[in-house]
């Protein structure tokens, strides 16, 4: 199917819900650059399902790997990746047919929009996690055995790196390595499979759902009406409404290799008056309430304003505000022991065995 310009803002505000977006410029960056291309005449980005591409048929995954800080002010002049995949293609002597988002949510779900249409190649409604994680190596196609590699880089002067590397832990080293050289971050193509193995191991689906999810949220339906649409269509099972009573940063490192800013920050719950725990690491990693766990990674945590509906970020969590925190399941892959581990940073490795929650 061909995406609308409705259709490419949907996408751009589920993509922001699913990340909890805290630098939401980047999406929006990309969308101003998609839709201007549309403005101009040029064919709209191609949604296709797996299925519709011949089953030994090269797919790849693209995306912005940074430095393990937020991106920098370096942006990008808008051909990275089409430099990145042109490399890829030409060191493996194959075309690649497909491009899929290296994660459903956040900049990175935009990415292959626009480097479709500037290459001609459609948009596969799949992705490798079914969310965000901070690492690349967070992946189903790690669970599944896949390797990451080889892989090819572009920063945002125009270098650009191709390496020869499978294992994706060892990919994550060399690709953050290279993002800090080049000037903060990697536009990035990898995980070069045939559509039979992203069939088999992907999240399916995961693009048209971050449209049908801004659907909801850019309409003119109430703010309750939105929630109860995202329960029946999205599966969300809970939604707080709650005051922020206090902000703090945390001193514990963050493991080694993965990003760090690790914050908590407690609310009261509106209709209870309960105590509500977020803790977070780059991302909202644990929900609680009365002390209890809520929520636990791989379980998507993410906020709206209660007003309207709009998606809230990270910068929204300041003392005094209203917010409604919103939890809904990720892919089952995820919920397995060996997902569970992958998922998790090391400090809630010890809740997720008994805690987590899997989708209901």
């Amino acid at each position: 199917m061909q995406l609308s310009a409705e259709d490419v803002r949907h996408l751009r505000t589920g993509a922001l819900f699913l990340a909890c977006a805290a630098d939401p410029e980047w999406c929006d960056e990309q969308q101003d650059r998609i839709l201007a291309r549309m403005a101009n005449g040029n064919e709209a980005p191609e949604l296709l399902g797996v299925e519709d591409l011949e089953e030994d048929a090269l797919v790849a995954a693209v995306g912005f790997v940074n430095n393990g800080l937020p991106l920098s002010e370096l942006r990008p002049a808008g051909d990275e990746f089409v430099s990145s995949v042109e490399l890829l293609e030409r060191e493996l002597e194959t075309r690649i047919e497909g491009l899929f988002p290296l994660a459903a949510a956040n900049v990175n779900s935009m990415v292959p929009l626009l480097t479709g249409m500037q290459l001609g190649r459609p948009v596969i409604d799949a992705d490798p996690m079914g969310r965000v994680f901070p690492l690349l190596f967070q992946s189903l196609f790690t669970l599944a055995g896949l390797p990451a590699g080889p892989l090819a880089a572009t920063g945002p002067v125009g270098e650009s790196a191709f390496l020869r590397v499978r294992e994706p832990r060892r990919a994550e080293r060399l690709v953050r390595a290279l993002a800090e050289e080049f000037g903060g971050w990697s536009a990035t193509a990898l995980y070069p499979m045939t559509a039979r193995d992203l069939a088999r191991t992907g999240v399916l689906g995961s693009v048209s759902r971050m449209v049908r999810i801004g659907r909801i949220l850019d309409s003119d339906a109430t703010t309750s009406e939105k929630h109860q649409r995202l329960r029946r269509s999205e599966g969300v099972r809970r939604i707080i409404r709650a005051r922020v009573a206090d902000v703090a940063g945390l001193s514990r490192p963050a493991p080694a290799g993965e990003p760090d800013h690790p914050s908590s920050v407690v609310l009261i719950e509106e209709s209870q008056g309960r105590f509500v725990q977020l803790e977070i690491q780059n991302e909202l990693l644990l929900l609680m309430v009365d002390g209890a766990p809520e929520a636990v990674i791989p379980d998507i945590i993410t906020m709206l304003h209660p007003d309207d509906g709009r998606v809230a970020s990270l910068d929204d969590l300041w003392v005094g505000n209203t917010l409604d925190l919103v939890v809904l399941p990720a892919a089952p892959q995820w919920y397995t022991p060996e997902g569970r581990r992958l998922a998790a940073p090391e400090t809630l490795h010890s809740l997720l065995p008994d805690r987590g929650r899997g989708p209901t």
